[in-house]
């Protein structure tokens, strides 16, 4: 997620913290520190609300956490690769590299996080009537009680058989489990997930023009947010599903045009760039590739070092989000392609280059297969390779 930045790693997990987070914190600690306290504690001094008021949102926040954490773990004792977790406007999103090949899978992943709200609730609860019972300060266990409610509502309201909540994909596996059908079971869960979202914005709607505003807004942007990922989910679904059948050996351009690493940048220019309107181009070393050079390098270089600057100083080394190989399927290429911000990665075999795939071979695959229709026979694939790579 963009304008994210790390702030540690837990089992080799990436937590990030949104900048839109910030402002949600920052909120949230303003409604507790001058709404919420005081109205619960008659006279209490300004700056021990503030304090207080911090503590919980940390709280708060640790418990969301936490509920991604849970599904990450779970992913990962289950073999699926997650690379981080990022905290941001609306909560908490765990990055699972891929989604589950089998409901049972599916199931214990969603229902992770809403198990670890519940438990979080109920440790909250116990610990604020167990303070409450022996007599404890009411500042510490009322905000107990307040930690203890808003996770249960967190759990509650991700167990809303609405996809891509986690109630939603729990919906999925079952139906999944007895159907056999991925498509169908996710079909029926995104359609749930935006019939929810619907009712969420028309709500939302009806309280901002009952003076609601702020309450309104807010429920109006949660349920815009829950519609458009629950049919972004469903549209990835399908892609994926499609391009599963497809080999990349089938799939990419051939023939590709290198540049060689003691190419000067003025030439790269003139006789790459310009005569082949290609923005990216792999770069060869004698016998093997050693990287990519784009646009978007040379223009950050000063004009006047353009004819001693050579190709091979400034290419980027390849890496793993930059090659797959001619056996994968399409849809691992295009997690690469959509991932390293790059657009394209490079078919490689034995260090040899056969091809490359970019994201608008994949985007015209689709809009062709969306006009012709799947059927029996594969159709599309002569796609034109002249674009913008």
């Amino acid at each position: 997620m963009k304008n994210s930045f790390e702030i540690g790693k837990i089992k080799g997990i990436s937590i990030e913290i949104n900048i839109s987070w910030i402002v949600i914190f920052a909120l949230l600690t303003y409604a507790l520190a001058t709404s919420y306290l005081p109205m619960n504690f008659e006279g209490v001094a300004a700056t021990t609300a503030w304090m207080i008021a911090v503590i919980m949102a940390l709280l708060f926040f640790s418990s969301v956490l936490l509920h991604e954490l849970a599904h990450s773990l779970v992913a990962l004792r289950e073999g699926t690769e997650v690379k981080k977790i990022t905290l941001f406007i609306f909560g908490g999103l765990a990055q699972i590299e891929q989604d589950a090949d089998e409901p049972g899978k599916e199931f214990r992943i969603a229902i992770a996080g809403p198990a670890t709200s519940l438990i979080l609730g109920g440790v909250f609860l116990l610990a604020g009537e167990l303070l409450a019972r022996l007599g404890g300060p009411a500042l510490i266990y009322v905000p107990l009680g307040y930690l203890s409610m808003v996770n249960f509502i967190l759990a509650l309201f991700n167990l809303v058989p609405a996809f891509p909540l986690d109630g939603g994909r729990v919906l999925r596996a079952i139906i999944w489990k007895k159907t056999k059908d991925r498509k169908k079971a996710t079909r029926i869960a995104s359609m749930t997930g935006t019939f929810f979202g619907y009712l969420l914005i028309f709500n939302g709607v009806f309280l901002a023009f009952s003076g609601n505003f702020l309450n309104g807004l807010w429920m109006l942007f949660i349920g815009w947010f829950i519609t458009q990922a629950a049919q972004t989910s469903y549209q990835q679904v399908m892609m994926s599903d499609l391009f599963n059948k497809i080999c990349v050996r089938e799939f990419m351009t051939k023939n590709v045009v290198e540049v060689a690493y003691f190419t000067d940048i003025k030439t790269l220019t003139e006789d790459y760039f310009y005569k082949y309107k290609y923005s990216i181009f792999p770069v060869r070393r004698i016998n093997e590739i050693m990287g990519i050079i784009g646009v978007e390098q040379v223009r950050r270089l000063d004009r006047t070092l353009w004819d001693e600057t050579t190709v091979g100083s400034m290419a980027q080394p390849l890496g793993e989000d930059l090659v797959v190989a001619p056996g994968d399927c399409v849809s691992k290429a295009m997690e690469k392609v959509f991932r390293n911000g790059v657009g394209r990665v490079l078919v490689m075999e034995e260090g040899e280059l056969l091809g490359i795939v970019s994201r608008t071979d994949i985007l015209n695959y689709l809009h062709i297969h969306s006009m012709l229709g799947s059927g029996k026979d594969r159709v599309g694939l002569d796609l034109d390779k002249g674009e913008d790579r």
